[in-house]
């Protein structure tokens, strides 16, 4: 009822007003205060810094907390997706590689026109977005496809900047945590009125907007020109998300979890979401602010608000999951044709493909001479080193790409991908607490300090879900949520710690490097017995994705979901342990496999995991050697390679089965 979500909001907005007060009973006499509102002729210095610092820096962040409730909400209706979010169409990512290429390229730039160069990245991120999606009629699925893969691939282009340039970019690292900080009111009053002129367009068309929570095939026959509706909706929506992060930084999760916690609460319908979602996400940003604000600077501590907020919401969401009564399926409608009429006229190029990167990985490489193919006397001396991280990079890749195959198809969601079960998180945090504890341990400790890490994360989603027949929509974003806490513990410690700063770095975007000839072949080993038991799930593959049809075919879904997620589990929990969340692989291979024609589970599981095995082997080949000597992590060049083989898929006009 809309009574919880009052309370709620009530709740979170007292205790931000008291900590409020709280502060500036330690800094301002009330009578101080009531002069410096007035303005004083001689206001004192804490007076100054009332009016020109503390004041704006509450007003910030109710502003921005308001502008993100109401853009998750907008787009998780335009999107009919309950795990989209403002970031989810690759604005923060384009805004934060913006920023480091004006850093590296022209420094200068930065003091007079640094909202100005976030903006035009996040704009250049979405336009991109927008080009992708625009011949298919701006469907779901081709929204949401195209938004991770530009997120994905510009944050793998900021990494990769980030590990080649780490001191350059320490302050666009800072700046992307999100910061309200305020020098004066400047900011606030410009960034006001931009915000109110950017959602003017979702007011004049809620009544459209609302009737996206249909099936396209109602819309349809109703007359409702959807893919405009969505388009209009989607760009309001990313420009105030853009306005922000242009001012403040980037503020994840707020955009997710509010509407979330909005329906938890009781909003039950879209209006209710539209009001109440923003004024929680308001008190939960301003909240986090006033914890953030008191911990900064503590032993020289650096906590940007941004990487907070996942630490603020995360449990919040978590605790209320179990109590949401509905959450609406993705709207993942299959293209009625693919670029190639069946998926085995695409197979025998993928397979030539594969045989041909095998020979290049095992036998070219560059070396202190330049390129060149070795000679049977070189290739005995570098098989030892070539071969285990080969072996690992192909456990890798096919495992999230069958983990990825699994989750896309349970789930019926395209933005399901192996991180979105908080396995990799967990494991990242596992190795952070490994590192600040006991840094100096060898690789059996990384591996089982990961291993526990990745075995909570996993126990917390399976318990999460357990009362609602571990419905896969409640797990993904259950795992979501675990996953953003786990990685704001994770960027807080690298924002901090330098030392376990670079070998984060390196294990969360998937280096090889570590990788030693035993563990290479533990993890090939385990990956043939987990793909090996893939297809006495293949009915349960093939008839979940029914919904309501397959417990009238004889099917325990309830048993099924469990053997497919702790499965998927298992080979994400794998292919971390051994070279990190390689997490574009399990998002690029399956969507891939399904472009060239694979419609049937084995089929699309076969593919995929060719493809991943294709661009995992390439992707390692390239880290390689494209720096020689400089090592560059196969998971960056995974998206790298990756990307454009998706972009050009989903350039081609397809039609939508429902059409």
């Amino acid at each position: 009822m809309n009574r919880h979500c009052a309370g709620l909001t009530l709740l979170l907005f007292a205790m931000a007003l008291m900590l409020c007060l709280e502060q500036l009973a330690h800094q301002l006499s009330w009578c101080a205060i009531w002069q410096a509102l007035r303005g004083t002729a001689m206001p004192s210095l804490q007076q100054q810094m009332f009016t020109l610092m503390w004041l704006p820096r509450q007003g910030m962040a109710l502003l921005c907390g308001l502008a993100l409730g109401f853009t998750g909400v907008v787009m998780q209706q335009a999107l009919r997706n309950p795990l989209a979010e403002p970031m989810t169409l690759g604005i923060a990512s384009g805004a934060t590689l913006a920023l480091s290429l004006a850093t590296l390229i022209g420094p200068t730039w930065l003091l007079a026109s640094r909202e100005w160069i976030a903006l035009s990245g996040a704009i250049t991120a979405f336009a991109v977005v927008f080009l992708l999606s625009l011949r298919q009629g701006f469907t779901p699925l081709a929204l949401t496809l195209a938004g991770m893969l530009v997120n994905l691939y510009c944050g793998a282009v900021n990494l990769l900047l980030s590990i080649l340039y780490d001191r350059s970019l320490s302050a666009v690292f800072i700046w992307g945590g999100g910061a309200l900080t305020q020098e004066n009111s400047h900011a606030l009053w410009w960034l006001l009125p931009r915000l109110v002129m950017a959602a003017l367009p979702v007011l004049f068309i809620l009544r459209p907007l609302r009737l996206l929570a249909l099936d396209e095939r109602v819309t349809r026959s109703v007359g409702l020109p959807a893919g405009w509706v969505r388009a209009i909706s989607l760009l309001s929506a990313l420009a105030i998300s853009s306005l922000v992060i242009s001012v403040v930084g980037v503020i994840g999760f707020i955009g997710l979890a509010a509407p979330h916690l909005a329906a938890l609460s009781g909003a039950k319908n879209f209006y209710q979401k539209l009001i109440w979602s923003p004024l929680l996400a308001a008190g939960l940003l301003w909240l986090t602010d006033q914890g953030v604000s008191r911990l900064n600077g503590i032993n020289g501590l650096l906590l940007p608000t941004g990487m907070m907020t996942a630490l603020a919401g995360g449990p919040l969401l978590l605790w209320f999951l179990p109590r949401l009564r509905h959450i609406f399926q993705p709207d993942v409608n299959e293209p009625s044709s693919a670029p190639f009429p069946t998926h085995q006229i695409a197979m025998l190029p993928v397979i030539m493909m594969f045989l041909l990167m095998l020979a290049i990985a095992l036998d070219f490489a560059r070396g202190l001479h330049g390129w060149h193919w070795n000679s049977l006397a070189e290739m005995h001396q570098m098989l030892p080193f070539r071969v285990p991280r080969l072996l690992a990079a192909l456990a890798s890749g096919v495992l999230l790409a069958a983990a990825g195959v699994i989750l896309q198809r349970v789930s019926r969601n395209p933005m399901a991908s192996p991180e979105l079960l908080g396995i990799g998180a967990g494991a990242s945090l596992g190795i952070t607490a490994q590192l600040l504890l006991w840094p100096l341990a060898g690789m059996a400790v990384m591996i089982a300090s990961s291993a526990l890490g990745a075995l909570f994360t996993l126990g917390l989603t399976l318990w999460q879900a357990r009362r609602y027949a571990l419905n896969p929509q409640r797990m993904l974003l259950s795992g979501l949520a675990i996953t953003a806490l786990f990685q704001s513990v994770a960027a807080i410690v690298i924002s901090n710690n330098g030392i376990a700063a670079a070998m984060l770095r390196q294990l969360m975007t998937g280096s090889t490097y570590y990788v030693s000839t035993p563990i290479a072949t533990l993890a090939f080993v385990l990956a043939l017995l987990l793909l090996a038991l893939t297809p006495l799930l293949r009915r349960a593959l093939l008839l979940l994705p029914l919904h309501n049809i397959s417990p009238s075919l004889g099917l325990n879904v309830a048993h099924a979901r469990l053997l497919l997620m702790l499965l998927a589990a298992a080979m994400t929990g794998v292919a971390t342990l051994i070279v990190g969340p390689l997490s574009f692989i399990g998002l690029l291979a399956p969507q891939l496999a399904r472009q060239l024609g694979a419609r049937k589970p084995m089929a699309q599981l076969l593919l995929a995991v060719l493809i991943a095995a294709i661009v995992i082997m390439l992707a390692d080949w390239a880290g390689n050697n494209l720096l020689f000597p400089r090592q560059i992590p196969a998971g960056l060049m995974a998206t790298l390679i990756g990307g454009p083989w998706l972009a050009l898929l989903l350039w081609r006009p397809l039609n939508s089965a429902n059409a």
